[in-house]
């Protein structure tokens, strides 16, 4: 009796006796993986600049290809689809921030002695202005970094250099990071629950790690039957590239429109081709068929306003209306109104949730689902806020400004989070984009001093010019997962909080490895930035406010078409992405995946759209699988190697 009573005790949560166990043997098989896929993000760019990137998924089928003997041999070591789901939600977080972020912070740390000797803007501006502790000025400590050559036992006797610099760039990174990482933590239930976003990038890990591999997806022929045409094709067209006599199956760029043009206005048209990305085009296959069809029609809208404005007589080209210093058409603008709206929109679709969890913050209630208390995810949120305005403050902008300019990141931030959560787009690259351009179109430049001007450019770098491995929806995702296995949300926000500080170091590391053996100076455009504002100084730009307000009503418009009438094809997330360059790779990829998708599902209903989903994870692990070959390849052999991406690699400096 007394154990029955142990057993039904009332202030033990229903589902607490069937939530699975996390395994510290899975977190630490996790944290070890981070190793090799930190690896490969930071050395292996073209493999993660999209997003569902290659290294966590090659993880992950390094470790279903170790389970084979596991489950044989050693079935209590045997990874279960709980341990697989906890270690990709790893390697995953960790390679996030160990892509993009990470590369554009990482040459600041020791550029400017180079950049001194040939560039004014270095020797004048940031080696003036940027203190020691944030980078090195002098260039007789880095100076062995010319001409490669050096081991990765070379590399480690050097981190005495470097750690306190990436410390201080850690604070910075990492502050923003768990800003967003508290975000998610208030904003969980919402959005994994309340709201029912569907998740379509989790798709592919989910149903890989099934059955701890062994069953659901891997027992479907139409996958496999994918899977061996697309991998074929790829080790075929990999051959190809290594041996030109051999031959190939194009599958990538099939033709570029915009070169058939020889003259203007059409010659203005910017990046346009024909192409297909087969594990692009298998990711739109998940997502819903308005948001394929926006994608497109936004898409060749853009296409079209270049060719109207060049007929003008105003110069168009790809980032025309994006870039540094957005011109006509305004799309910069035109998205931050995007963004605005869509914002506004989430939190009026999460109003009862948000008073919710304000009550909560205020009474300091548990989470239902035990994960961190709300009131403490505030805290956090409210601190790591503090310190990154705090940081710009030490560069002498003031208050007024770094508080709007933080708050729009982070605004930023929640609505790709969410866009990605609802629609899953294969990328999210928002090239040149970030609070710089709306700050200083709503404010101007005038009032900058060079001081300030040079902080802003070198510290808040990372905040502005990419986000195709943007932290925040990879946390959400973990988080998502991890709520599919009903694992303890406090213990996945520690674990999510230590990858993205591994991810970071591993990859600060990494890079600095490869600039020592290679000899190859990492990019860095902090230097166009400054000379942006420093060579243009201006007021309020009316007519960018203007473009701002338009793109913020074309989204509360169609937002209330649709509300009207639910069946209205074009969505306004299609907008927000296809302003900015990105969806220029592969929009007739997603164009052919929206006829086939419409296809089977009118003539062959759920049943066959069941077997198209099997063949879009098909697909997807095929071409995964034969990027991974041909990743690890160049890595370890330092060879050029075919790839699926759209950037291909560069010769001699893998």
């Amino acid at each position: 009796m007394l154990l029955m009573a142990k057993t039904l005790d009332p202030i033990t949560p229903p589902d607490a006796l069937q939530r699975p166990r996390l395994r510290g043997y899975a977190v630490l098989l996790g944290f070890l993986m981070c190793v090799p896929v930190t690896w490969a993000v930071s050395n292996a760019t073209q493999s993660g600049i999209f997003s569902l990137m290659v290294p966590p998924v090659s993880g992950l089928l390094a470790l279903l290809i170790l389970n084979i003997p596991l489950r044989r041999l050693f079935p209590r070591f045997a990874l279960t689809q709980t341990d697989l789901i906890v270690c990709f939600s790893i390697m995953s977080v960790a390679g996030a921030i160990a892509g993009e972020w990470s590369g554009l912070v990482h040459p600041n740390i020791f550029e400017f002695p180079f950049q001194s000797r040939t560039n004014p803007t270095y020797k004048d501006q940031f080696s003036k202005h940027i203190p020691d502790w944030l980078a090195i000025k002098d260039i007789a400590p880095v100076k062995d970094m010319e001409g490669g050559g050096k081991s990765w036992q070379y590399s480690f006797s050097k981190i005495p250099l470097f750690l306190p610099l990436y410390l201080a760039w850690g604070a910075l990174v990492l502050s923003v990071c768990f800003a967003m990482l508290c975000i998610n933590s208030l904003m969980r239930g919402a959005w994994c629950e309340k709201e029912r976003l569907t998740f379509p990038l989790i798709q592919l890990p989910v149903a890989m790690s099934e059955g701890g591999g062994s069953s659901g997806m891997w027992k479907s022929k139409h996958m496999w039957i994918a899977f061996a045409i697309m991998f074929s094709i790829d080790i075929l067209n990999g051959l190809n590239y290594l041996f030109p006599n051999l031959p190939s199956i194009p599958v990538k760029d099939l033709f570029y429109i915009d070169r058939a043009f020889k003259d203007p206005p059409w010659s203005n048209i910017g990046d346009f081709r024909i192409a297909i990305y087969p594990f692009m085009a298998a990711i739109g296959l998940f997502m819903p068929s308005d948001m394929l069809l926006s994608f497109v029609a936004f898409f060749l809208l853009r296409k079209a306003t270049h060719v109207v404005l060049a007929s003008q007589g105003i110069p168009q080209s790809t980032f025309s209306g994006t870039a540094i210093a957005p011109g006509p058409p305004y799309f910069d603008e035109q998205t931050w109104g995007a963004v605005l709206a869509m914002f506004l929109g989430a939190v009026w679709v999460s109003r009862d949730y948000l008073r919710g969890v304000w009550r909560d913050i205020r009474t300091g209630s548990k989470s239902e689902d035990g994960g961190v208390a709300h009131r403490w995810a505030f805290i956090g949120l409210f601190l790591c806020f503090a310190f990154v305005v705090g940081f710009g403050m030490i560069g002498g902008l003031p208050l007024a400004y770094m508080v709007p300019y933080v708050a729009l990141f982070l605004i930023f931030s929640i609505v790709l989070t969410r866009v990605r959560a609802q629609l899953g787009p294969p990328t999210h690259e928002f090239a040149f984009f970030g609070p710089n351009s709306i700050m200083h179109r709503f404010l101007g430049t005038k009032w900058i001093t060079d001081f300030q001007a040079t902080w802003i450019s070198d510290s808040f770098f990372f905040m502005n010019r990419i986000y195709r491995n943007h932290p925040m929806p990879y946390q959400l995702e973990a988080m998502k997962m991890g709520q599919t296995e009903r694992l303890n949300q406090k213990k996945l926000f520690v674990i999510i909080a230590g990858a993205t500080i591994a991810g970071l170091f591993l990859s600060f590391f990494f890079r600095q490895s490869n600039v020592y053996r290679t000899g190859s100076m990492p990019w860095s455009d902090v230097g166009t930035y400054l000379n942006n504002i420093l060579n243009d100084r201006k007021g309020p730009d009316i007519l960018g406010i203007t473009m701002t307000i338009l793109g913020f009503a074309i989204v509360m418009v169609l937002d209330a078409i649709r509300f009207r009438f639910p069946g209205f094809p074009l969505h306004p997330a299609g907008y927000l992405l296809s302003m900015n360059f990105g969806v220029d790779y592969y929009w007739s990829g997603l164009l052919l995946a929206l006829f086939i998708k419409n296809f089977v599902q009118r003539y062959y209903g759920l049943r066959g759209y069941d077997k198209l989903r099997s063949v879009a994870l098909g697909i997807l692990v095929g071409e995964y699988a034969a990027e991974t070959i041909w990743m690890v390849m160049a890595l370890v052999t330092h060879q050029s190697t075919y790839t699926i991406s759209f950037n291909d690699r560069s010769l001699g400096v893998q």
